[in-house]
């Protein structure tokens, strides 16, 4: 395995150093800090760049902006540096529901962030469940995209003839799909219509039955919860035993938190994609790690 040097962004530090764990090295020394004006300062404090491999963990969560920029500066420093090449580890990749134009004058706004993203110098980005097939494309350099199926499907167990998996809406239908093909568990589709003035969401009908069923319902994304908490309640209506909701990245906009806890949910599961503070975790809340398959990425792309 050849030498590399692993730094992390401030976004995600706790991921950054269980990734280190797994492959038995410390994080690369780097001091970033913000101007009294909020203006990020990146200083390279690592003696050794010049022609190295470089990975920089960093997600892309809140406040997205600024991470981002964090990102791009660090690229750009270690690409002053010298470094042979350098790989951007992005668990979560902000700003990717904003991947086309819905409406006109629209920005899109996740192909500007991958055009940020290369300015700044890397030469190959590592991601995970990315939201939309949409986002590929946009980029110029090489995408590995990981997949945490194999993971989640581990945190519900095995196929006993009491699962079912239930895609909550035409939009995860794909992604629902992929998982209950995964985890070889049959799969229920829900109908629902949201009021375009308030958002609100109303389930409408469901294909098949979940009397007396442990329920799954997977998604990539935890945002405001709403589609998922107005799923339970539909379910458990129709006689679900057993709700766990299943999802990669735990944006938990606003209140989710608060609103998951109250909920008819019995288990929320996620990964550390995002740091989650202590003030939006409960006792419903699950979260397992991927360090172990960005450990992965890093070894086979080092090999």
């Amino acid at each position: 395995m050849k030498d590399f040097l692993l730094f992390s962004g401030t976004s995600n530090r706790p991921l950054g150093t269980l990734v280190a764990k797994q492959l038995g090295k410390k994080l690369s020394d780097i001091d970033i800090t913000r101007f009294i004006d909020n203006e990020c300062r990146v200083w390279i404090k690592e003696p050794d760049i010049d022609d190295r491999h470089i990975f920089v963990i960093q997600s892309l969560s809140q406040i997205a902006d600024q991470n981002l920029v964090e990102l791009c500066l660090i690229g750009q420093a270690l690409k002053t540096l010298k470094a042979r090449h350098v790989t951007a580890v992005i668990p979560w990749l902000g700003y990717s529901k904003q991947d086309k134009e819905f409406r006109k004058g629209e920005a899109v706004s996740a192909q500007l962030v991958v055009k940020f993203i290369e300015a700044a110098g890397f030469d190959q980005v590592i991601t995970v469940e990315l939201h939309s097939e949409n986002l590929i494309p946009f980029f110029h350099i090489p995408v590995l995209e990981l997949s945490t199926h194999e993971l989640l499907t581990g945190c519900v167990g095995g196929n006993n003839g009491h699962i079912v998996v239930v895609s909550p809406d035409q939009g995860g239908l794909s992604r629902s799909d992929r998982f209950a093909a995964f985890s070889k568990h049959p799969i229920v589709h829900l109908s629902k219509i949201r009021d375009v003035k308030t958002g609100e969401v109303t389930i409408t009908g469901i294909d098949g039955s979940v009397k007396g069923k442990t329920v799954v319902i997977f998604d990539d994304i935890i945002n405001t919860g709403a589609t998922a908490i107005r799923s339970s309640e539909f379910l458990k209506k129709q006689g679900a035993s057993f709700i766990i909701f299943l999802s990669t990245h735990a944006v938990l906009a606003g209140d989710a938190s608060q609103q998951l806890q109250k909920s008819p949910i019995d288990r929320v599961i996620v990964t550390d994609t995002i740091a989650i503070p202590k003030q939006k975790r409960s006792s419903k809340l699950t979260i397992v790690s991927v360090a172990p398959l960005l450990a992965d990425a890093i070894k086979i792309i080092i090999q």
